[in-house]
């Protein structure tokens, strides 16, 4: 007797009219069933979204490149074009390009994120769908849209939801490439995360190692030309990646932003340093500097014990269980069906790519792991598909679907009873669900026209906690929810950058105050004031000022000297600066400290600006 886990790949038609490869038969509900899916979570990623507050760091930014070309080219920070973000511009990009069309709204400027996506839960559909067919891949659609992390993303800056709409894009163009044995697609494939590389740098990079991988040992080509091949794709990545590094690292420093997220202004230490090694530990210039080091969730467990994090497993973790069912499809996939076995190497090295990578950083925040988001709802659809199969067929295997949704029921009752003061009834309702199917599913075993329901029921039972989290977020509107994106009750990241950074930002009333007097005693002034803290420096560029950010998002950064700072003075470019006060809390780390000695022995206190949040000191001469 046939293997139902092993027979979730056999249903397949002939050829697509494009013959690029074998397309399942589509059951007439599957379009419809995408679309609301789609459709709905449309509804839920965008409630109230015009309500959204921006991030303190990248909304200013935005503003900034929206308002200008030649910003927009160096993802520049400031009007005046002094530092640079201290990440690759991709997503800013879009975002400032929307905002540039539809007017600097919260709308505007979130609306990449949003449409992003949304293109992946299509994209999960057709990529799982040429693994183990459409039923599954609807699956992966829904269990993809309601997964938590991925709704709050959806919501914000973040460029994440970008980076996986990229990965999953090139995921496509992958699967052709290996089924066909064309180059073109492989080509194409190596674009895109070029692409990707431009909006969350090396970590796109880390796709390839499944990629190449399964082209390696599955494509339909000679051994030399696949390695061939796989190095022609690799070298297009790399070179698309670079594009826009190569065109900052040829330009003469005094010709263009300071680097933030460097303390040598190289695009090189920001990028593979700052944002690349460091993360795991590595010095690199100004690591120590900068801050990158302890592990933000070193309390909660060993590495190991990642997944089952409380930051980790509410945001992304409710279907565990079946995904672990998915991880045994793919193994007997890999031994049994040669000519499937790529999508099961894909998935399988998806995800353990990352995870091996987020849980040997130093420096990895839980939106993050919205990259593991699409390896899991792959798993857990292909686990669901190989589980109900088995229910049908008359051998021991049947009673696997009702232990899997017991199970489920029993991982969601402990996940949600971690957070007692969040939605207090779902415990309780997650473990009736969770009852209430497994018996329905004990019973439709003798009934076999009621199976269908049997399994309907079952599914909605396990969606009831992810849901429930997913639609937490339509509350998400505050400043803490743009800057560490989660569903559900306030995390552990969430209550520090509320006690951290965000005590730094001067209260709006403060920001006004300075700005109209600014405004009414400015002349021709390159910049209106000088501010120590970039993100504090865009309480400014938001409401039209060009400031001088000094530290950049570090408030660390050497990026002008207090040498220059005394020419712009003497040439008429700077008049005002400002220093924080000593009871302004929440600095992140130690201030590169000239400016702040700089300001009191240069410049004179403004009459009534003094405070002990901050002091406004005029350097006219």
């Amino acid at each position: 007797m046939s293997d139902p886990l092993a027979s979730t790949i056999d249903e397949r038609d002939q050829s697509s009219a494009d013959n690029d490869r074998a397309s399942p038969r589509r059951p007439a509900w599957v379009r419809p069933a995408l679309a609301a899916i789609v459709v709905c979570s449309a509804v839920v990623y965008a409630w109230r979204i015009g309500g959204m507050q921006l991030h303190l760091y990248y909304g200013p930014g935005v503003r900034t490149m929206a308002g200008s070309w030649q910003a927009w080219l160096y993802g520049a920070y400031d009007p005046q074009l002094t530092t640079t973000f201290d990440k690759a511009p991709g997503t800013f990009w879009l975002q400032a390009l929307s905002a540039r069309v539809f007017g600097f709204e919260p709308w505007a400027v979130l609306l990449p994120s949003l449409l992003a996506s949304l293109a992946s839960i299509v994209l999960m559909y057709r990529v799982v769908r040429d693994w183990v067919g459409p039923e599954a891949g609807v699956a992966a659609a829904g269990f993809f849209a309601v997964t938590p992390m991925v709704a709050a993303l959806a919501r914000t800056q973040i460029p994440d939801p970008v980076l996986v709409a990229l990965l999953l894009t090139a995921t496509l163009l992958w699967q052709r490439a290996v089924a066909t044995g064309r180059l073109k697609p492989l080509l194409w494939t190596g674009v895109l995360v070029g692409l990707a590389f431009q909006v969350k740098m090396a970590q796109a990079w880390l796709i390839w190692i499944p990629f190449g991988l399964g082209y390696l040992l599955y494509a339909s080509q000679p051994w030399r030309r696949r390695v061939t091949r796989l190095g022609l794709a690799g070298l297009l990545t790399v070179a698309v990646s670079l594009v826009w590094v190569g065109v900052m690292a040829a330009l003469p420093a005094g010709r263009r932003p300071w680097i933030d997220g460097s303390v040598d202004n190289s695009i090189w230490s920001m990028v593979f340093g700052y944002n690349g090694f460091n993360r795991f530990g590595v010095d690199n210039a100004g690591a120590d500097v900068l801050g990158i080091g302890g592990p933000p969730g070193k309390n909660e467990g060993p590495a190991w014990q990642y997944l089952i994090r409380d930051g980790v497993a509410p945001q992304i973790g409710w279907l565990y269980i079946l995904a672990l069912a998915g991880l045994a499809v793919a193994v007997i996939t890999l031994i049994r069906d040669r000519g499937n076995a790529a999508n099961s190497v894909l998935w399988l090295g998806w995800l353990a790519v990352h995870l091996l990578a987020f849980a040997g950083s130093v420096k990895a925040h839980s939106f993050y792991n919205v990259a593991l988001t699409p390896a899991l709802a792959a798993l857990a659809a292909a686990g669901l598909l190989a589980l109900w199969r088995a229910y049908r067929n008359p051998t021991w295997r049947r009673w696997l679907l009702p232990a899997a949704v017991a199970a489920s029921g029993w991982w969601a009752w402990h996940l949600a009873g971690k957070f007692p003061t969040f939605a207090t009834w779902l415990p309780a309702a997650t473990a009736i669900a969770a009852t209430v199917a497994t018996l329905v599913l004990i019973a439709a075993v003798a009934a076999p026209r009621l199976q269908a329901t049997a399994v309907a029921t079952a599914v909605a039972a396990v969606l009831v906690a992810p849901i429930t989290w997913t639609l937490s977020v339509t509350d998400n509107r505050t400043v803490s929810d743009a800057h560490r994106p989660a569903a559900g009750p306030p995390s552990r990241e969430t209550a520090t950058i509320l006690s951290g950074r965000l005590l730094r930002m001067l209260p709006a009333a403060d920001v006004d105050r300075i700005t109209a007097h600014v405004r009414a005693n400015r002349a021709a002034e390159r910049y209106d004031l000088a501010v120590q803290w970039a993100p504090q420096a865009g309480q400014f560029i938001t409401r039209g000022l060009d400031p001088l950010p000094i530290g950049g998002f570090t408030a660390q950064i050497p990026n002008i000297s207090t040498r220059r700072l005394a020419e712009l003075v003497a040439a008429g470019e700077l008049r005002y600066a400002l220093v924080d006060g000593p009871q302004l809390k929440g600095k992140p780390t130690r201030d590169y400290p000239d400016y702040a000695t700089w300001a009191p022995t240069a410049c004179r206190t403004v009459d009534g600006f003094t405070t002990p949040l901050y002091t406004l000191y005029d350097c006219a001469r």
